[in-house]
């Protein structure tokens, strides 16, 4: 039976991520936010955890890493926004050394996460309290547009190339050099080349929501814009496939969605929850790029679309408001 309300908290709230998420439970209809603090005012969430239903980090991940098992233990379910619990891997404490250069203390908590890529999730949870690990930008960009392609076997996976773009967003509010307006504008940047802490999520999940294995090139880049994500992916298609195959993979696969766009244009997608998809097939060539909001779909609204779903509320509940930013 659903609440009338779910008493709320956002903590990271002085972040882009968390200022958004902040913004978006406001006009929620079912979230009662009780709390929006930023690490440093953390003891305003304790004096709260009593009465509340979910916590929301937008917190670093050493961060999370500190406050999750602390918020479950007092029977409150937690999303989360780092990349803290997102890596199910064979060996979770050396990945995330490897990847994150954390020394990981809540191995059995990663253990535990449900993975929330939407639609591609599966709810309702089971567990409660329940972790939700709210995936990664780049990821859900890559994701979204890759799963329906493996998952109609129409690609060879041992061709694709991925080239990934981001708004300056996607790095934080930290001060750092290389992201000063007079460094990044009128360039485009590639860091991170093949090493970058989302591709090991991207692989996992591929395979786990696919039962194929990727082992692509990946390169990500950084636009002079403020907000975005556009992910380029290209490979060889599979014998006998052409562009009909691939437009009907991607309708079938979301059509129960309400979240998607065709075309390939920031300006239409930044401000909205959606991803958008242009498909292009030359000879035995597919492109496709999969776009979207680095701060809503690759993070804020799909932690709210992750809440949803937690509740057994339609994916869209509080988020059909949101326009494109022109």
């Amino acid at each position: 039976m659903h609440k009338e309300a779910y008493n709320v908290a956002v903590v990271g709230g002085s972040g882009y991520s968390g200022l958004e998420l902040t913004r978006l439970l406001k006009k929620h209809p079912k979230a009662q936010l009780k709390a929006s603090v930023g690490t440093r005012d953390i003891d305003t969430l304790w004096t709260t955890l009593s009465i509340l239903d979910t916590v929301f980090l937008a917190t670093p991940a050493e961060v999370s890493i500190e406050l999750a098992p602390k918020i479950l233990a007092a029977g409150v379910h937690v999303i989360d926004l780092s990349g803290a619990f997102r890596l199910k891997t064979s060996d979770i404490a050396a990945d995330y050394t490897k990847w994150y250069n954390l020394q990981h203390s809540e191995v059995r908590l990663v253990e535990q996460a449900h993975y929330g890529l939407v639609p591609w999730t599966k709810p309702p949870f089971t567990t409660s309290p329940t972790l939700i690990a709210n995936p990664g930008c780049y990821a859900t960009a890559i994701l979204m547009g890759l799963l329906p392609l493996l998952n109609s076997r129409l690609i060879k996976p041992e061709t694709l190339v991925i080239d990934a773009k981001s708004g300056t967003t996607g790095a934080g509010k930290k001060a750092v050099e290389s992201q000063l307006f007079s460094e990044v504008e009128g360039e485009c940047l590639p860091y991170k080349v093949g090493k970058h802490q989302h591709l090991p999520e991207i692989t996992l999940y591929a395979k786990k929501f696919s039962s194929q294995s990727i082992d692509p090139f990946l390169t990500t880049s950084l636009l002079p814009v403020r907000r975005g994500i556009t992910a380029g992916l290209y490979a060889q298609i599979s014998p006998g496939k052409g562009a009909a195959d691939v437009e009907l993979a991607f309708k079938e696969y979301y059509a129960a969605y309400p979240f998607t766009l065709n075309g390939v244009s920031l300006k239409r997608v930044v401000g909205t929850p959606s991803t958008q998809f242009s498909i292009e097939v030359v000879g035995d060539k597919l492109y496709l790029f999969s776009s979207l909001d680095n701060l809503l779909k690759g993070a804020a609204s799909q932690a709210v679309e992750n809440f949803n779903l937690l509740h057994q509320l339609p994916v869209e509940t509080g988020l059909t408001h949101l326009e494109a930013i022109i």
